[in-house]
Order: C-alpha cells, then sequence, then structure tokens
C-alpha cells in the first residue's frame, strides 16, 4: 500500500471523526462511505460558488469587490474547513507508527492527508479567479488576482490550522472552576476571529457605496490587492501585496511544520463526581451546551446569529433581524443533532426532547436581539414578537428531522439542510412580513400583527406535530 493510499484511508478516518452523530444502526463502512460522499459533494458546491463569484466580481471590477471577494474568500475556506482540521490534530495518526514506516514516510502521509482537506476548493478556486480577471479585464489583473487568491488562501489556511490547535489544545477541554471561564473566554475570541475577513468585507462593501476614498488604506491586506486586481497601480499597494505575499508563503510553510506535531490537549486532575437530579428539559439544555462548547463547528453555529445581530445591527437595523431569523435556523438544525443517537435510546419523549432543544435555540436568538437592541440603541421590539415563530421553527424542525432521521450537521448534510431551509424560511419570516404589509396598509402595529401571526403559526405547528404523533402510535 503507497503512502497516497494511506493518506485516503487517513482522510476518511478524520471525517468520520470529524461527525460527532453518526447512524449506528449502519454499519460503519456504509457510514464512512456516505460521509465521504457528503464531503465530496459539499466541496464540490463550494467550489463553484467560490469559482463563480470571481466571474461576477470581474464584470465590475471594483476596488472594493476586488478585495471584498478576496475576504469572503478567505472566510469561507476557514469556516468550512475548521471542524475537519481540528479533528485532524487528534491521535487518528498515532496507527502509523505501528507500520513500518520511516519519520519522513508519517510526515508525508500527514502532509498529504492535510492537503486532502481543501483539495477541490483549493484547486477550482485558484484556476477560475485569474481566469475571469483575464477575460472580463486584463492579463494584468489576472496576475494579480491569481497572487491574491493565492494569499487569502494561504492565510485561511494558517489561520484554521491556528484556531484548530487552539480550540483543541485550550478551548474544548478546560473543564472546571476558571478553567471554564478561561474557556468561554478562547470560545467568545476564538468564533470572532472566525468570522472577522466576512464582516470586513460585508462593511467594506457598505462602505463603498457612500464613495469612500480607499487610497489611504492601501497598505492593508486585501485593499492592497484590489487596487492591483482593478487596475488602479499604486506603488504602495505594490510593496504591501508582495510583502503580504511573502508573509503568507512564511506563514504556510510554518503551518506545514506545525501539522506534524500532535497537540497535547490540557487537562486537569478529576474532581469528584457530583450527580444533580434536575428537570429533563433542564438537563438537556444543559447537556447541549457543554457538547457544544467542545465542537468547533457547534461552537461557531451557536455564535452565528449574535455575531451577525451585531454587525448588521451597526450598519441597517431592518436587515438585522431577517439575518438573526435566518441564522437561528442553523443553530435550531445543529442543535437537534446533538448526540441525537444517544438520546433516542433514553426514556425521552418528543415533547420533553423538544421542549430542551427549543430553549436553547430560543436562549440564542433573544442574546442576538438583545445584542441588535443594543448596537442600534433602540429597544428592538419587532425582534422579540418573533419569538413564536422561533419555537414554531423549532417544533417543525424538530419533527421533519426525526422523520427523515437527519443527523443535523450543517458541514455534512447540505442537501437535507436545505430540504428543510425553505419551509422554515416561510415560518419565520411570514409573521414579519405580514407584519410589514399590515402597516404599510392598515397603518396598524406591526409588532402586535407579527406577535399574532407568529402564534397561530406556533398553533398550527403544534397540532400538526400531536396529529402525527397519534397517528404513528396508532400504526
Amino acid at each position: 500500500m503507497n503512502i497516497w493510499e494511506i493518506s485516503r484511508i487517513l482522510y476518511r478516518e478524520i471525517l468520520f471523526r470529524s461527525v460527532a452523530q453518526t447512524n449506528v444502526r449502519k454499519r460503519p463502512k456504509d457510514i464512512v462511505k456516505a460521509i465521504d460522499s457528503q464531503m465530496w459533494a459539499n466541496k464540490i458546491i463550494l467550489a463553484l460558488f467560490l469559482s463563480i463569484l470571481p466571474f461576477f466580481v470581474a464584470t465590475k471590477p471594483t476596488v472594493s469587490n476586488c478585495f471584498a471577494f478576496l475576504a469572503i474568500l478567505l472566510f469561507n475556506f476557514v469556516f468550512f474547513f475548521l471542524q475537519t482540521v481540528t479533528t485532524f490534530f487528534s491521535d487518528a495518526f498515532d496507527i502509523l507508527h505501528t507500520l513500518p514506516l520511516s519519520p519522513k514516510e508519517v510526515s508525508k502521509v500527514r502532509m498529504l492527508t492535510f492537503l486532502r482537506i481543501f483539495d477541490i476548493p483549493l484547486i477550482a478556486v485558484t484556476i477560475a479567479t485569474p481566469l475571469a480577471f483575464g477575460i472580463f479585464v486584463s492579463p494584468i489583473s489576472a496576475f494579480w488576482s491569481l497572487l491574491g487568491a493565492v494569499t487569502s488562501e494561504l492565510f485561511a489556511i494558517t489561520m484554521v490550522v491556528s484556531l484548530a490547535r487552539l480550540f483543541y489544545s485550550k478551548v474544548a477541554y478546560s473543564t472546571g472552576g476558571w478553567k471554564t471561564i478561561l474557556r468561554m473566554f478562547y470560545m467568545i475570541a476564538w468564533s470572532v476571529s472566525a468570522f472577522f475577513f466576512y464582516f470586513f468585507a460585508f462593511v467594506i462593501e457598505k462602505i463603498s457605496n457612500l464613495n469612500f476614498d480607499f487610497r489611504g488604506l492601501n497598505f492593508v491586506f486585501p485593499i492592497c490587492f484590489g487596487y492591483l486586481m482593478s487596475g488602479n497601480f499604486s506603488y504602495t499597494a505594490l510593496i504591501f501585496s508582495l510583502a503580504y505575499l511573502s508573509m503568507a508563503v512564511f506563514s504556510f510553510r510554518k503551518t506545514l511544520s506545525a501539522i506534524n506535531e500532535r497537540i497535547v490537549p490540557s487537562s486537569s486532575k478529576a474532581g469528584e463526581v457530583r450527580i444533580k437530579v434536575t428537570h429533563p428539559v433542564i438537563g438537556i439544555f444543559k447537556k447541549d451546551l457543554r457538547l457544544i462548547s467542545r465542537c468547533p463547528a457547534h461552537t461557531m453555529m451557536l455564535f452565528l446569529p449574535i455575531i451577525f445581530g451585531i454587525v448588521y445591527a451597526t450598519i441597517s437595523v431592518s436587515f438585522a433581524i431577517p439575518m438573526v431569523l435566518f441564522t437561528i435556523i442553523l443553530v435550531v438544525f445543529t442543535s437537534y443533532g446533538i448526540e441525537r443517537e444517544y438520546v433516542k435510546v433514553l426514556p425521552i419523549d418528543f415533547w420533553t426532547l423538544t421542549a430542551g432543544k427549543t430553549l436553547l435555540s430560543v436562549l440564542v436568538y433573544l442574546s442576538a436581539i438583545f445584542c441588535v437592541s443594543v448596537f442600534s440603541r433602540s429597544l428592538n421590539t419587532i425582534g422579540f414578537a418573533q419569538i413564536p415563530s422561533v419555537i414554531a421553527v423549532s417544533v417543525f424542525v424538530s419533527l421533519i428531522m426525526e422523520k427523515l432521521n437527519v443527523r443535523g450537521n450543517v458541514y455534512l448534510e447540505v442537501s437535507h439542510l436545505i430540504f428543510i431551509l425553505l419551509p422554515a424560511l416561510v415560518i419565520v419570516y411570514t409573521p414579519l412580513l405580514v407584519g410589514l404589509i399590515a402597516k404599510a396598509t392598515l397603518k396598524t402595529d406591526m409588532t402586535t400583527i407579527s406577535f399574532t401571526m407568529g402564534t397561530i403559526e406556533l398553533l398550527t405547528v403544534i397540532g400538526i406535530a400531536k396529529i402525527k404523533k397519534v397517528r404513528t402510535l396508532e400504526s
């Protein structure tokens, strides 16, 4: 068996470990095959999105559009591969030391396995970006777009490895007393840093609509590349672009040396075991919080509505609530997949499990709306009026996921997410739209109308769920 084949097996092992919720009724071989297929599909979807995007940017190659593309490119690489890269630093490679492989061959296997994580999107973007700018702009712009894309990709890989190492060594396993507080601090800092470049691109895009002059910022990455890609040459942008490219290459080389190091997670001595009896709903809620705080993907998803709410509240409050409602669906979808296969074997009925999951989703939503109110400096009553629709979508997602036997992994079950997302969006947006229409036509209070419509939705969804449960018991 050659090194390339060994790296393929280890890559599938990492994919398997990165999915905490698996279908235990299937054979492990079938589970790994299904996960492998899902990851290939997700990579192709990401590659298509990031390959089509530069063609849209190249048709209108402004400075802000060009560097916003590079920032979005960096964010997407960090967001989609963070969970898998974090698993890469576990003990999946320990088995290599039992094989007749030299240290150099073990290092090559780790390197190939690591590159397999990024392969399709990395190759697709590197080819599509200069091609788009070469067709629509100029050969010189194509050259700088290639260097800009490579720089973003190298920084993204460095960033995702650094975040994964930090999470695995400092965040995921720190427990007890002050270490729990420290772990929460790491979680917040880790999540915010992962979203930084996406929101940087978003803010810059809004500023560009105000005809903001970026010449004073052409030493900042990726603004410097935006100047060169758009044909607005300046020596400052040239010098700093080459400097950032050198930094990216240097950091990537350090990253390659770091991937051969196994990270030993910080641990603490086992304390006294305490058993505290609590209400099942509260128990499910606490269990989910603890598991979420130890999973990179789930941690990022938990903070998603809050961070989106803060950023959009500072830009446009009218977009803040719709974005929070959209992201809360992802939280609901993820929460129902947490250790679902283990919960199913426990004597917990549907409504108790749904109540525990809904409690988590509602608290995340309320935290996001509170942040929107604080940063917009006004009490967002229309956001609080959407609570019934948030509860309704939680019950709906619970019912559908139980019916379809979905694991609830946003990263590996994109097809199931899309299937659930469309009706879920109808549920959360209908009260908002009805309230807006009523306010425009009847001059009535939007908050009251939205709250009433959401309550009607909630009662309807609960009624459908009860009917489904009764029919299931009868059959």
